[in-house]
């Protein structure tokens, strides 16, 4: 919050609001995520009710998907509200979405990602990049990819790819490559494409777009934040408590956030 001085924070949440299978779930018969530790799951999301609270005392907006997944919100989010957009997480998914509006910053890596410097950083455009991550597959998702590539020969094929998609043509051995296993990226690219899932399901969409009107009455408690605090006995956090209360103030940020953002124009 301090480093990008926002005036508006999202957190996207995996708890769904529908009962209904996702349709990654349905596309892969069962095996998407299926290697994730169910009861670290469980251990994780325990806490969840109470950082709810925590976190919109302090004036962010919890959203939620119906059926689909967090990673769908956000990608609707990042194309849907209005001006600059910096996606936070450790999740390389969010990567694709990189855009002239929306950058990608690792908290882990303390790397941010926007247009100017996406190319430099990956060697690929955003578009290629999702190529990319269809031909690898991904080991946490339990998303097998092309067997034997990895990031240099993944790269190398998702700019073929591009080309192959875009012209028809590339280089024969890519060209051999790319036929032999078009499905598997194909198939690849309907579960990693963030706007696949969301041109599937208008009420999806529609969902998010009700709960933001809601969420616009979202304001910052600080007596509240303080006595949640008090009670869960967060004692270093009050010991802070008006540095929260400078971080989370809209008002306060908002001159602040125009002048950084300048850098992206």
């Amino acid at each position: 919050m301090d480093q990008f001085n926002a005036n508006k924070v999202y957190i996207a949440w995996d708890r769904k609001l529908s009962k209904e299978t996702n349709f990654r779930n349905t596309l892969t018969e069962g095996t998407y995520k299926g290697t994730r530790d169910q009861d670290r799951n469980k251990e994780v999301y325990s806490s969840v009710d109470s950082i709810l609270d925590i976190v919109e005392c302090l004036g962010v907006k919890n959203i939620f998907p119906g059926k689909l997944e967090a990673d769908d919100v956000i990608s609707w989010l990042s194309k849907t509200v209005p001006g600059k957009k910096i996606i936070i997480s450790v999740d390389k998914d969010f990567i694709q979405l990189v855009a002239p509006d929306i950058s990608y910053y690792s908290p882990v890596k303390k790397q941010l990602v926007d247009s100017y410097n996406f190319e430099e950083t990956f060697a690929v455009t955003p578009k290629e990049y999702l190529y990319y991550k269809a031909i690898i597959g991904d080991v946490s998702d339990n998303i097998p990819g092309i067997e034997g590539y990895g990031k240099v020969k993944g790269l190398k094929l998702a700019v073929s790819y591009n080309e192959y998609t875009t012209t028809g043509e590339c280089e024969e051995k890519d060209l051999y490559t790319i036929k032999a296993n078009e499905k598997t990226i194909l198939d690849n690219l309907k579960l990693m494409d963030l706007s696949y899932g969301l041109s599937l399901f208008k009420e999806e969409t529609d969902l998010y777009g009700e709960q933001i009107l809601k969420l616009e009455k979202i304001a910052p408690d600080f007596n509240k934040f303080k006595q949640i605090c008090t009670n869960l006995e967060f004692n270093s956090v009050l010991e802070k408590l008006d540095n929260w209360q400078a971080s989370f103030n809209k008002k306060a940020n908002g001159s602040i956030l125009t002048e950084y953002f300048k850098a992206f124009e």
